[in-house]
C-alpha cells in the first residue's frame, strides 16, 4: 500500500476486502437463485460452489490491485524522471537549496507521478523534523521506481560526502534522457515489425481468404464442413476481422511506452 501510495491503513484495506467479499457472495447467491430457480439438489450444489468462488476472486482482486497501481506508478515515474532531473539540475545551478528545489517541483505541478514521493520528502523534513538525507532514505524504501531509488540514494550520498550536487544531477539527467531516447527508438523499430505482421495477417490474409472462398463458390461448392460459404464470408467480415483489429489495437496500446 505504501509503494502504491494508497493512503489507507492496512487493517482498513483488509476489512474492506473481507466486507466486499461477503457482500459479493450474498449478492451472487441471491441473484443466482432468483435467476435460475433451481429445482434439483445438483443445481443448488452448483450455485453454492460458484458462490464459494466469489469471495476468493474478490479478495484476489483487492490483493492484486495495489500491484497494478505500483507497476503503473513505476512506469509513470520513469517517464517523468529525466525531465525532472533536468529541471533540478538547472535550478541547482543557481545555488538554490535542495529542499527548495523539491518544493518548486511540487508547486510546478508538471510531475504528477513524482508528486507523491516529493510530498513525502517535504513532510518528513518540514513536519516530522527529519534531516534531508534521512527523509530521502525513507522515501527510497517505499518508492516503486528503481530509477528513482537510485537517484535519491545518490543525492543522499552526495549530501553526506559533500560532493557536487549540480554535477551529479547533470550526469544523472543525461543518463536518464539517453535511456528515454533509446527506449523510444527501440519501440519505433518494434512497431515497424508489428506493421508488417498487421499487413500480412489483417490485410493480405483476409483478402486471400475472400478470393479463395469466391473461387470455391464459383466451382459449385456451396458449403465447407456443413457451413455455407455465404455465412463464412459474413462471419469473417462482420466479426472475425473487426475483432482481430480491435485486439491488435489493444496490444499496441499495452506495449507502447507512456509519453
Amino acid at each position: 500500500l505504501k509503494n502504491a501510495n494508497i493512503q489507507i491503513f492496512s487493517s482498513t484495506y483488509l476489512s474492506m476486502a473481507l466486507f466486499s467479499a461477503l457482500i459479493a457472495s450474498v449478492a451472487f447467491l441471491l441473484i443466482s437463485i432468483i435467476a435460475t430457480m433451481p429445482k434439483t439438489i445438483l443445481s443448488f450444489v452448483t450455485i453454492f460452489l460458484l458462490t464459494a468462488l466469489v469471495p476468493i476472486v474478490t479478495i484476489f482482486g483487492f490483493y492484486y490491485y495495489p500491484k497494478t497501481v505500483i507497476m503503473s506508478r513505476a512506469k509513470a515515474i520513469k517517464n517523468e524522471l529525466p525531465f525532472a532531473l533536468i529541471h533540478m539540475e538547472a535550478v541547482a545551478g543557481s545555488g538554490a537549496r535542495l529542499i527548495d528545489i523539491f518544493t518548486m517541483l511540487l508547486e510546478s505541478k508538471e510531475y504528477p507521478a513524482l508528486s507523491g514521493e516529493i510530498k513525502r520528502i517535504l513532510n518528513y523534513t518540514n513536519l516530522m523534523g527529519y534531516s534531508l538525507t534521512t527523509a530521502l532514505k525513507s522515501v527510497v524504501k517505499d518508492t516503486p521506481s528503481d530509477d528513482l531509488k537510485e537517484v535519491l540514494s545518490g543525492i543522499a550520498n552526495v549530501i553526506e560526502t559533500g560532493g557536487n550536487l549540480k554535477q551529479y544531477l547533470r550526469d544523472k539527467s543525461m543518463d536518464a534522457l539517453n535511456d528515454y531516447r533509446l527506449e523510444r527508438k527501440r519501440y519505433v523499430e518494434v512497431v515497424s515489425t508489428y506493421s508488417e505482421i498487421y499487413t500480412a495477417l489483417l490485410i493480405t490474409a483476409p483478402l486471400l481468404f475472400i478470393v479463395i472462398l469466391t473461387i470455391i463458390a464459383g466451382i459449385g461448392a456451396g458449403d465447407i464442413a456443413g457451413v455455407s460459404i455465404d455465412s463464412i464470408q459474413k462471419i469473417g467480415t462482420l466479426f472475425v476481422i473487426p475483432l482481430l483489429n480491435i485486439g491488435f489495437i489493444i496490444f499496441i496500446n499495452l506495449v507502447q511506452p507512456e509519453m
